[in-house]
């Protein structure tokens, strides 16, 4: 019970949002778009409740303002700027429905507010304002019910924040009053060593310069964005390199108080504090690397800097972060997900912000907005705990996550990581990516991601230690057991290094419950992913399928793969998405990385899903047992025309273009209801597709495979046979139909993958290889229904073909299906096992999971969504 009471608790927090007119069977969402790149509702919405958390009262920006989005690195002159300044908002909130009686009325410059003190519990009514040349635009009441709750969120205001910051330096990267203890302690530590051995290579290394960032190749590329993606890279590659230098010496400082290291670390911040003027340095992450070095030498040598070097350096931290919060304020707060801002350099600006409030007078507001956004809408995207970004670039925003809380920790005393968002996200870190497997198979550079990585697994311990989840643990032991010292290649990481945050944690591992104690799959319904596996205990033998049906659609770094499937055996990828990141909108990467054609999923007349958060899908229904697991996406919505501004704008500046030669027409898509049935723990899983046109249509389903050539066997008239494999393992695929299908494979991509970004050290621009990737094709139909059986097995144990019965019902290991493909009818399917007592029914409506004399009805349910 309790392995399943670990999904159940997902299902009744969403179901509990329920309103009266989602109580129907089927839903059918009209909505344009479910989120939006700048907020569009009011938070908490109208009638919400909160029960886990402090209310925090957000807001959509003016109209006027909700264009400032950058459409591109390297782009930011061409956004229109506003005087923020001038800008002005009104709240009032009060248990009083007109909101004439115990009414707090606040003024604020953002548009987020966060009470002092957490409301009582009960019904609160609440309004925001825009003010303009003093007068107050209201809009309408919000009402919000705050129930009470034993461990609710509630961290402390930024007075007690600040009444607790220290006021003599170091202060960020050590308390001056915990300096000697901590270096004494160290010493018991392997990180100290890593970094001590690190700084005295940098003492023996000489120094680069913006000199010698590499602009050979910018005379062969073709626009304005290829030209801001080369130099962005090109002058990373110098000045990441350099900033961890000086930040190894500055540690190492901080570790011994040996002035060798202090003297070679201020002289080199002083050379790269203009780094940024130079005209080949591009790139919002740049600029904050050295915003970052500056505000760690003030802080850290404060008592060996004289005063000049204490004004140049003040001056440069206000230049640069006066440039960085203006860029976030009245912007970032309202944003989905500003993949920079929440991955890197919100974290710096904080840090930077905190080492000189006091001395330097903007940063009483810089310390202000990144307390207070921090509150309203970090650490998370939303509650489940997912990460819509994918796999690759969820790791970015390791050091964030961890070192902005841990810090707001030790200054209050008040633990951040009791947030509910963490406990979700380690489930989120596990289950979208076992021990030494795969990632899922979502996001940008998702095929970069072999095993999760030293980032990756320094996070769970960090997790580990801070919540005490035993999983993680788990998960951090039986990595480390095989290779001790893995966490060591994420040292000095931008992103991700947390080496340092060991060194001041004392916190043990925690023991416990591990890995084999969790469920066999997990699904994420807000974010809209979900994944089961066989296996915990040796992913040798584990066979494991993801999928993802997604509210955000296919914006920031999400993918168009809404209703996609991946398979994988022995932690190795078989059925699997397709294409190469090579730039953020690269035309390889837009065609046949981003688009709908790369993915094992649906295409309609050749066309695919929107671009943008219009090409939406979303999770109506799931289940999480041992016996048997059950995943509904819709992606009714997701096809059509690309209509996002933002996404028109990047096309443009890209030469990106969405045609229907390219994959992009009007939409013709009523209903795509994908069913996935996991089949208990033997690697099988049935899905069946629900499909109608408003037109007859073709319907193409596609696979696709990245390791070895598919094989495809239609000798079977029954059915259409396709195998991919890999080095231990394969995934049969046994596709049925309503009709007779056209199919075709071939290895060539829709259009090339050129490599003109990402060259070596040595200037070697390393080719991609291609893919392969099968079509199957309907004849023209209104309505269509594909059935498909899958198999995922050691490659040594061949499958068996699924045995086709008298009455039609297929028999497939244990298994009985029966399945409606006809056109006509309602779409169905029974399937029942002849082993254990579970069985799972569908007629078109609710679908009824009977499992061991319980029986479980479930209805569409929309997951609560923020933006």
């Amino acid at each position: 019970m309790k392995k399943v009471l670990l999904i159940s608790f997902v299902i009744l927090s969403v179901a509990a949002q329920m309103t009266h007119a989602q109580k129907q069977a089927v839903i059918k969402l009209t909505e344009t778009t479910l989120m939006h790149e700048m907020r569009a509702t009011p938070y908490p919405l109208d009638k919400a409740v909160v029960n886990d958390r402090a209310v925090s009262f957000q807001w959509p920006l003016r109209s006027d303002m909700n264009s400032q989005d950058s459409p591109l690195d390297g782009f930011e002159h061409k956004v229109k700027k506003v005087d923020k300044t001038k800008i002005t908002y009104r709240l009032r909130y009060s248990q009083d429905a007109r909101l004439k009686s115990g009414v707090v009325q606040v003024e604020t410059r953002w548009p987020f507010y966060n009470p002092e003190q957490p409301l009582a519990p009960g019904v609160w009514y609440w309004q925001f304002g825009y003010v303009e040349n003093g007068q107050v635009t209201w809009g309408s009441t919000q009402q919000v019910t705050v129930e009470d709750r034993p461990g609710k969120f509630c961290p402390p205001s930024l007075k007690t924040v600040l009444a607790k910051l220290p006021a003599d330096h170091p202060r960020v990267w050590i308390m001056k009053n915990e300096w000697k203890d901590f270096i004494n302690h160290s010493k018991q530590k392997a990180e100290r060593q890593w970094y001590l051995e690190r700084a005295d290579q940098v003492l023996q290394t000489p120094m680069k310069s913006v000199k010698d960032i590499n602009v050979s190749q910018v005379k062969n590329l073709k626009n304005e964005m290829q030209i801001n993606s080369y130099l962005t890279r090109e002058s990373r590659r110098i000045i990441d390199a350099e900033e961890g230098n000086t930040e190894a010496l500055i540690r190492a400082w901080l570790l011994t108080q040996d002035t060798k290291y202090a003297d070679e670390a201020i002289k080199r911040v002083f050379i790269m504090a203009d780094w940024d003027k130079d005209k080949n340095v591009k790139g919002d992450f740049n600029a904050s690397s050295l915003l970052s070095l500056c505000s760690m030498a003030y802080d850290s040598f404060y008592d060996r800097l004289n005063t000049s070097q204490k004004k140049a350096l003040l001056e440069a931290i206000k230049n640069k972060g006066g440039e960085m919060y203006e860029n976030f304020n009245n912007r970032m707060e309202n944003h989905i997900a500003d993949n920079h801002v929440w991955q890197m350099t919100l974290r710096i600006l904080t840090m930077a912000a905190f080492s000189v409030y006091g001395d330097l007078p903007e940063a009483d507001t810089w310390v202000d907005y990144c307390y207070n956004v921090w509150l309203a809408r970090f650490p998370g995207l939303n509650k489940d705990g997912g990460w819509h970004n994918g796999d690759s670039y969820f790791t970015v925003n390791t050091r964030t996550l961890v070192e902005v809380p841990y810090y707001y920790s030790k200054l209050t005393g008040y633990d951040f990581f009791s947030d509910p968002w963490y406990q979700g996200n380690i489930m989120y870190t596990i289950f979208q990516q076992p021990p030494f497997s795969k990632s899922g198979g979502n996001g940008s550079s998702h095929q970069n991601v072999g095993r999760p990585n030293s980032i990756r697994i320094g996070y769970l311990d960090a997790l580990a230690r801070l919540t005490g989840n035993t999983y993680a643990a788990d998960f951090v032991r039986r990595t480390l057991k095989v290779e001790p010292d893995y966490m060591k290649k994420a040292l000095l990481s931008k992103p991700g290094d947390l080496a340092w945050f060991r060194l001041q944690c004392d916190k043990l591992l925690p023991e416990g419950e591990g890995l084999t104690a969790l469920p066999a799959g997990y699904v994420f319904p807000a974010t809209g992913l979900a994944s089961f596996q066989t296996n915990w205990d040796r992913v040798g033998g584990n066979a494991m399928w993801s999928f993802r049906s997604s509210p955000y659609g296919s914006t920031s770094h999400a993918l168009a793969n809404q209703n996609a499937f991946n398979t994988f055996y022995g932690g190795k990828p078989l059925f699997y998405s397709s294409g190469h990141h090579i730039e953020f909108t690269d035309v390889h990467s837009m065609l046949c990385h981003r688009a709908t054609r790369a993915h094992n999923t649906i295409l309609v007349n050749g066309m695919g899903q929107r671009i943008g958060t219009e090409g939406y899908g979303w999770i109506p229904r799931y289940y999480a047992s041992e016996k048997i697991g059950y995943v509904l996406g819709d992606a009714s919505n997701a096809y059509g025309k690309v209509i996002s501004p933002l996404w028109l704008t990047r096309g443009e500046q890209s030469e990106v273009h969405y045609t229907p030669e390219n994959g992009w027409d009007e939409n013709h898509v009523k209903t795509f209801r994908r069913h996935i049935v996991n089949l208990g723990k033997t690697g099988l899983i049935f899905i069946y597709d629900e499909l109608v046109a408003d037109e007859p249509v073709n319907w193409s389903f596609l696979l696709h495979t990245t390791e070895n050539p598919m094989t495809v066997d239609q000798s079977n008239h029954r059915f259409v046979h396709i195998q991919a494999t890999n080095r231990g393992g394969a995934s049969d695929a046994y596709l049925f139909s309503t009709g007779t299908l056209q199919t075709d494979t071939t290895s060539r991509f829709f259009y090339p993958a050129v490599n003109w970004l990402r060259a070596d050290d040595k200037g070697v621009f390393k080719k991609y290889p291609n893919h392969w990737h099968f079509t199957a094709t309907s004849e023209k139909a209104q309505v269509y229904r594909f059935a498909t059986v899958i198999n995922t097995h050691a490659l040594k144990y061949p499958a068996k073909d699924p045995e086709i019965l008298s009455d039609g019902r297929i028999k497939v290991g244990g298994w009985l299906i029966s399945v409606n493909l006809k056109s006509d009818g309602a779409p169905s399917f029974f399937i029942r096992s002849t082993q254990e007592k579970v069985n799972i029914t569908y007629k078109g409506e609710a679908t009824v999971i009977n499992e061991d004399g319980y029986e479980t009805v479930m209805r569409d349910t929309v997951p609560e969504l923020e933006i």
